[in-house]
C-alpha cells in the first residue's frame, strides 16, 4: 500500500462522513419547512417556503451522485474521482447554505459554520482556506439579498414603512452593515480554530503515512540482510573449491552456526582491508614498533582462524610469538612466507566471491564507491529520520543512496519512498 492509496482511503472516509452531515442538515431543513407550513413557527421571510425544498434537494444530491457514480469504489474512480467528489461536496454545501441563508437572513448566520466544519476535516489547509474565502463572500452576499427578500415579504420589522410597505434606503443599508459587522467579525475569528483543526488532522495523516514509509524502509533494510535458499546452496557448493585449497570451511561455518551470509561478509571484509593491513604490518617491522606488530598480527590470526585459513593462522601465530619475544630478525626473515600465504588467501577468496557475483561496494555514475555496510548505515539513518518526522533529511539521504545501483527491487522500493515523501510534503 503506497501513500496515494492511504491518501485516497482517508479522503474517501471523510467524504462518507460528510454525506451523513449533509443528510442530517437536509432533515433539519425539512423539519423547519414542515413546521412553517403548519404555522407552528414563523420565519423572517415567506420565500423560505420556496427555497427550503431547493436547499433540501441540493443537500441530498451528493448522496445520489455518490451511489450512481460509484464513488464508493476507490479503485474505480481513482484519485481524480475522489478529489472531484470532495470539491463537489464542499461546493454543494456552500450553495445550499447560501440558498438557505438568503431566505432566513441573519438568523442563519451561524449556519455558515457548516461548510467550514466539513472543509476542516479534509486534512488540507488549502481546502480550508478556499472554503473560508467562499463562505465569507457567500455570507455577505446572502445577507444583503435577504434584505431584499425581507422588504419584498414586508416582514423585516426594522425596515421603514412607506405606504404600508417596508422599503430599503441607504440609511437602512448602513444600519444593516453595522448589524452584520459583529457577526462577520465572529465568523472571521473562528477561522483560526478551523485552521487549527485542519492542521491537526493533516499532521495525523502525515504521521500515519510516515509510519508506513518507516515500515517500508525497515523492509528494504531487512532485504539487504537476507539471501534466498538457492543462493545459500550455491555458496555451499562453491565453498568446496575453498576446501580443496586447504581452507577449513566446515570448522569456520560451525563456529558461526552455519551462517553462510555471515561467512561471506567476513570474506568481503577480509578482502577489502587486506591490502591496507598488509602495508601497515610491514611498516611496523622495526625494533621500537615490534609490540605493535605483535598486536596487529594477532588480529590477523583471529580473522584467519575465523575464515578457516589454517596455514595463515599458524604462520600469524608464529609471528605473534616471535614479535612479543622481541626477535626482530626472525620476524623479518619469515615475512615473505606470511605475505605469500596472505596474498594466496586473498586470491582464493577473490575467485570464490567472483564466482558468486558478490561485491562489497556499490559505485555511482561518477565512479564514487560506498561500502554496503555504509550504505546500510545510511539507510538506517533515513529510517530513523522518518520516525522523528524529519522528512527532508530522510529524502536527502535516500536521494544520495539512489545514486548507487545495488539491486533493482531495492532501488524501486527506495524510489517509491522518495516519491511518497515528495507527495507528502505537497499535501
Amino acid at each position: 500500500m503506497d501513500y496515494n492509496h492511504i491518501f485516497l482511503e482517508n479522503r474517501q472516509y471523510t467524504n462518507k462522513t460528510m454525506l451523513v452531515w449533509l443528510n442530517v442538515m437536509a432533515g433539519i431543513v425539512v423539519f423547519l419547512w414542515a413546521f412553517s407550513l403548519l404555522h407552528i413557527i414563523s420565519l423572517p421571510t415567506r420565500s423560505f417556503l420556496f427555497t427550503a425544498p431547493v436547499c433540501v434537494i441540493l443537500l441530498l444530491v451528493p448522496t445520489f451522485v455518490y451511489h450512481i457514480g460509484h464513488f464508493n469504489e476507490v479503485s474505480k474512480v481513482g484519485k481524480k474521482g475522489v478529489c472531484f467528489f470532495t470539491k463537489f461536496l464542499i461546493s454543494i454545501s456552500i450553495v445550499a447554505i447560501f440558498v438557505f441563508s438568503v431566505s432566513v437572513s441573519y438568523y442563519a448566520a451561524v449556519i455558515w459554520m457548516f461548510p467550514m466544519l466539513i472543509a476542516c476535516q479534509y486534512y488540507s489547509k488549502r481546502i480550508t482556506k478556499y472554503t473560508f474565502s467562499l463562505c465569507i463572500c457567500g455570507f455577505i452576499l446572502s445577507y444583503f439579498l435577504s434584505l431584499y427578500f425581507g422588504a419584498w415579504d414586508n416582514n423585516f420589522i426594522y425596515l421603514e414603512k412607506s405606504e404600508g410597505r417596508r422599503i430599503l434606503s441607504l440609511q437602512i443599508l448602513g444600519q444593516a452593515c453595522l448589524y452584520l459587522l459583529p457577526r462577520l467579525i465572529c465568523f472571521c475569528a473562528s477561522f483560526p480554530l478551523f485552521y487549527a483543526i485542519t492542521s491537526r488532522t493533516e499532521l495525523l495523516l502525515k504521521k500515519q503515512n510516515l509510519s508506513m514509509m518507516a515500515n517500508e524502509a525497515k523492509k528494504t533494510l531487512t532485504e539487504l540482510q537476507e539471501f534466498p535458499d538457492t543462493f545459500v546452496t550455491d555458496c555451499k557448493i562453491k565453498m568446496r573449491y575453498l576446501s580443496k585449497n586447504n581452507i577449513d570451511i566446515d570448522t569456520a561455518l560451525q563456529a558461526i552456526d552455519g551462517n553462510v551470509e555471515k561467512y561471506n561478509d567476513l570474506v568481503l571484509t577480509f578482502l577489502g582491508e587486506s591490502h591496507r593491513k598488509e602495508d601497515e604490518l610491514f611498516s611496523l617491522l622495526e625494533a621500537d614498533t615490534l609490540l605493535q606488530y605483535g598486536a596487529k598480527v594477532h588480529a590477523l590470526r583471529v580473522k584467519a582462524n575465523a575464515l578457516g585459513l589454517k596455514n595463515l593462522t599458524d604462520t600469524a601465530f608464529f609471528h605473534e610469538m616471535e614479535a612479543y619475544a622481541g626477535n626482530l630478525d626472525i620476524v623479518q626473515a619469515n615475512w615473505e612466507k606470511l605475505s605469500f600465504e596472505w596474498d594466496e588467501a586473498c586470491d582464493l577468496f577473490t575467485s570464490y566471491i567472483t564466482s558468486l557475483g558478490l561485491k562489497n561496494h556499490a559505485t555511482d555514475a561518477n565512479g564514487k564507491q560506498i561500502s554496503f555496510q555504509e550504505w546500510g548505515n545510511q539507510l538506517n539513518e533515513a529510517f530513523q529520520a522518518l520516525e522523528v518526522y524529519d522528512t527532508r533529511r530522510a529524502r536527502n539521504i535516500l536521494n544520495e543512496l539512489l545514486k548507487y545501483q545495488i539491486d533493482s527491487d531495492i532501488t524501486k522500493n527506495l524510489e517509491l519512498i522518495v516519491a511518497n515523501i515528495d507527495e507528502l510534503l505537497k499535501a
